[in-house]
């Protein structure tokens, strides 16, 4: 949300709420500016990202929000709603990465990465969802 958009709002709504919705987004505008940091390296935020993350567990923490949101059901314990938060921005701060990667042309391949599983476990994994996607392929024909 812009700032012209937060006062043009409290013409409409009521102040506090205004400011509770402008706390809420303020660390993901600010998410925005951190890629004009001095020293700001995308290809460290994406590193550091994937040495903290297993895939399986973001794939859990995406499936909990989806489910969540599609229930109606809203988190009510305080240390849920900062570990998602805090995985969320870490998220999009990965996402913003990837895309300044891709539109600035910033060679990604020789990176080195220190994963936060077993290169064998992310192996082992891989093969075994292309199986199953293999699998299933072979049905649907």
């Amino acid at each position: 949300m812009s700032i012209a958009l937060i006062f043009r709002g409290t013409d409409h709504f009521n102040a506090s709420k205004m400011n509770q919705q402008s706390n809420n987004l303020l660390p993901l505008e600010l998410a925005d500016y951190e890629i004009y940091d001095n020293g700001y390296d995308p290809l460290k935020t994406i590193t550091d990202f994937w040495s903290q993350h297993k895939i399986t567990d973001c794939q859990e923490s995406l499936w909990t929000l989806f489910e969540n949101y599609r229930k109606c059901i809203v988190q009510e314990k305080t240390v849920d709603v900062k570990q998602m938060h805090t995985f969320l921005m870490q998220l999009y701060r990965v996402l913003m990465a990837y895309f300044l990667v891709h539109f600035r042309k910033i060679e990604i391949d020789a990176v080195p990465f220190a994963f936060a599983e077993p290169v064998e476990a992310i192996s082992a994994d891989l093969e075994a969802k292309q199986k199953i996607h293999s699998f299933f392929n072979r049905i649907a024909e």
